[in-house]
């Protein structure tokens, strides 16, 4: 009788452990799906020094939406071609939605469109229309604008101004540019426009046309321009010139602090950012409503830029 009831609590004991054996099995053998959406981005620049707030905003949308986020830079400034095949490696990826800032619209536009057939694409800063999904936008024009009339302000009679043209076939910079010359045409002396590209030997050929031209007054469209521009300047112990330009990168806050910039247009990129995931997880049908909210700016100088809005256009840390 003994050995029948120890033969039955044995019995019993191994169907017990069996079971959680097997449903733990039949658990660890499920494939498991990751609970976040896929979402990547696409900049057109090479490092993350030119996109510090922006990044910080996808970041936040990142924790705020459950996205999961492939953040991508260039191996070139502005190379179409190399945008044309991250699109497509992304896409084979895995990647639920792009959002991607065009390079060049007229290049880009075939490959946006075939894609956008099988996810969403949004156009960050950019007014492609071509199958996407949504722009998220700046104010590119009015920011033009609005730094032509400081340029204006100061005094431009009698002087000449030097714009050096960046990504001209990008859609931003184009806006800023015609913004410039809407409020500066036929008012300063003369308005030369350079091309530039950025290389190991961009200070020297900016060295080159700046003694050429002998500006008193120097543009630039983006803000990698922007600093370069401001050490040649330096290098060049010129100190008569001003400058101007849009954007920032990690190092533009030293030189607004240093006088060496007169004045930066700022946007406000950790919106952009977070707007841009905002819309492709609206897109994917992940949320409801759209967020409402305009990408605004500020004109940032040495005596300005430590107020506390400034602060948080300048400092990504600062929120």
């Amino acid at each position: 009788m003994k050995i029948k009831n120890i033969f039955y609590t044995f019995s019993v004991v191994m169907l017990f452990f069996g079971m959680v054996y097997f449903i733990s099995f039949d658990i660890t053998e499920q494939p498991t799906q990751s609970v976040y959406t896929k979402i990547s981005v696409i900049t057109r620049e090479t490092n993350s020094d030119c996109i510090v707030n922006l990044q910080q905003g996808i970041e936040q949308a990142e924790l705020d939406l459950d996205v999961e986020i492939s953040l991508v830079t260039l191996t070139e400034q502005n190379n179409a071609q190399e945008q044309q095949n991250l699109i497509q490696r992304e896409l084979n990826s895995g990647a639920q939605a792009i959002v991607i800032t065009p390079i060049d619209d007229e290049a880009l536009s075939k490959t946006i469109e075939e894609t956008a057939k099988k996810i969403p694409i949004i156009a960050m800063g950019s007014t492609i229309k071509n199958g996407i999904s949504d722009s998220v936008l700046g104010q590119d024009e009015k920011m033009g604008q609005e730094l032509g009339r400081r340029i204006f302000y100061k005094g431009i009679f009698d002087k000449k101004i030097l714009i050096l043209q960046s990504s001209q076939n990008c859609d931003a910079i184009q806006k800023r540019e015609k913004g410039l010359h809407s409020v500066l045409e036929k008012r300063a002396e003369s308005i030369v426009t350079k091309p530039v590209t950025l290389s190991a030997d961009t200070s020297q050929y900016l060295e080159t046309i700046i003694y050429e031209t002998q500006p008193d007054i120097i543009v630039a469209l983006e803000p990698t321009i922007l600093d370069i521009t401001a050490e040649t300047i330096q290098n060049m112990q010129k100190k008569h010139i001003a400058i101007y330009g849009f954007g920032m990168t990690t190092k533009t806050p030293s030189y607004i602090e240093k006088n060496m910039i007169t004045t930066a247009v700022i946007q406000n990129d950790f919106n952009l950012g977070y707007l841009s995931i905002r819309s492709a997880m609206q897109a994917l049908g992940k949320i409801e409503n759209k967020q409402q909210g305009e990408i605004d700016y500020a004109l940032v100088n040495g005596y300005n830029m430590y107020t506390k809005e400034n602060q948080r256009l300048l400092f990504p840390f600062v929120r």
